[in-house]
């Protein structure tokens, strides 16, 4: 009895085995001596059923990057139209040229200041009358824009020539004779200051040797020299404060 129960038991273990490889789709196991082949996800030999088990774990991995993939596409998307939200950097006022600096200060220039001779005696438009040693005055040889500086005075044909200088002067190159701009350390335009142009000119006139090709001698008269720069000097602050009518650019007087 004994022999007889143990072979029963024996065939029913082999019988067990031989189940786990049958082909059933539910049983979900490899077949009994199969081998699994990890490049197709199928089993080695008639194992449909292992194969397709890990066929599905590997699209439940897919799935998984797929999420990972829109959780960060989509973080990075949000940060990109939160700056874009962001409100925009407004740009600042062009830099001053020394063009339009002169422009500016030429609106500032005030004919009855150009005129006016009750604070040294003499106005900055008496320097159209100084005299040279050998050439008479100024308005000699400048009463038409001669050598970048304009000086006239009294009346011509009916034309107020004092008020033709005002109004060249106001115009480049005669307005550089009056005023300059300097420069920063980047070789930018700082700031308008006085050029000293003329009293630099006398000065430069009275060295001139004999046989030498320059400007006449002259003497510039010390209350006309004050006037001129009393004159830029104040049209420089008013440029400065802000106080000057816009108006329109004076045109060019087109001197060399």
């Amino acid at each position: 009895m004994r022999i007889i129960t143990v072979t029963l038991v024996s065939g029913l273990l082999v019988g067990a085995y031989a189940g786990c490889g049958s082909g059933d789709s539910s049983s979900g196991g490899l077949p009994y001596g199969g081998q699994y082949n990890p490049s197709s996800g199928s089993s080695g030999s008639g194992g449909s059923s292992g194969g397709t088990g890990s066929s599905s774990g590997g699209t439940g991995s897919s799935s998984g990057g797929t999420g990972s993939s829109s959780g960060s596409s989509g973080g990075s998307s949000s940060g990109t139209t939160a700056d874009s939200g962001s409100p925009p950097v407004e740009a600042g006022p062009p830099p001053m040229t020394l063009q339009t600096a002169l422009t500016q200060f030429a609106n500032c220039m005030s004919y009855s200041a150009f005129t006016d001779s009750s604070a040294n005696g003499a106005s900055a438009a008496d320097i159209a009358k100084s005299q040279t040693t050998q050439y008479g005055d100024c308005n000699a040889c400048h009463n038409q824009g001669d050598g970048g500086f304009w000086a006239s005075y009294g009346n011509l044909g009916g034309q107020n020539m004092t008020m033709t200088m005002f109004q060249q002067t106001q115009q480049f190159p005669y307005i550089a004779k009056w005023v300059t701009g300097t420069v920063d350390s980047n070789g930018n335009f700082k700031d308008l200051a006085p050029s000293n142009a003329i009293a630099n000119q006398a000065a430069l006139a009275s060295q001139c040797m004999p046989g030498t090709p320059c400007h006449p001698k002259f003497q510039l008269d010390p209350n006309v020299s004050a006037a001129i720069t009393a004159f830029v000097t104040n049209t420089i602050t008013a440029w400065h404060a802000g106080t000057c009518a816009a108006g329109t650019p004076p045109p060019d007087g087109g001197a060399d």
